[in-house]
């Protein structure tokens, strides 16, 4: 029994910080950031698929729906990287929603991990008060009302933030 027990604890403290998006999140950044299956323009230079950044993305460069899920793919695995750090770097230790973790993973999937981790949003997330492994709901549901306000710096970003909020908060 002891060691039932030993085994379990030992797993809870590998899988405190090792959480995943699931696929409603997945298919939520998806719907924000529609697919483009032929490079553009935007604020942090050419991106193409699902919102795919980075020095493979050229000017009038084409991809396939498939390698556009594939480029999304990669991507989430590193966004899942960011998000957990983030919460890792946090001053207390809580399991917080799958909601608010997919939530999460647009907001940095949309603003990088450190827009995220110098927002207002993530601030106030690291102030909040946790006793025995509680979280003061108004402590996080404060800190979650900031996501609304958060690294707006284009037209969409309003909307967009208005429903990681949402998301984070059911």
């Amino acid at each position: 029994m002891k060691r039932i027990i030993c085994v379990l604890i030992l797993l809870n403290a590998i899988n405190a910080f090792a959480y995943r998006i699931s696929n409603v999140g997945k298919n939520f950044i998806k719907h924000k950031e529609q697919c483009s299956l032929v490079s553009y323009w935007d604020s942090n230079g050419y991106s193409i698929g699902w919102g795919h950044h980075g020095p493979d993305v050229k000017r009038n460069m084409r991809i396939s729906k498939a390698y556009a899920n594939m480029l999304f793919n990669k991507d989430i695995k590193i966004i899942e990287v960011a998000a957990n750090r983030l919460i890792k770097d946090l001053p207390y230790k809580y399991h917080f929603s799958q909601n608010f973790f997919d939530g999460l993973c647009s907001f940095i999937y949309n603003c990088g991990e450190s827009g995220v981790k110098q927002s207002k949003f993530y601030k106030r997330l690291r102030m909040c008060r946790v006793r025995n492994g509680i979280m003061n709901k108004q402590d996080l549901h404060y800190a979650i009302a900031h996501v609304k306000t958060s690294r707006i710096s284009a037209p969409g970003h309003k909307s967009r933030r208005s429903d990681d909020h949402k998301l984070m908060i059911k």
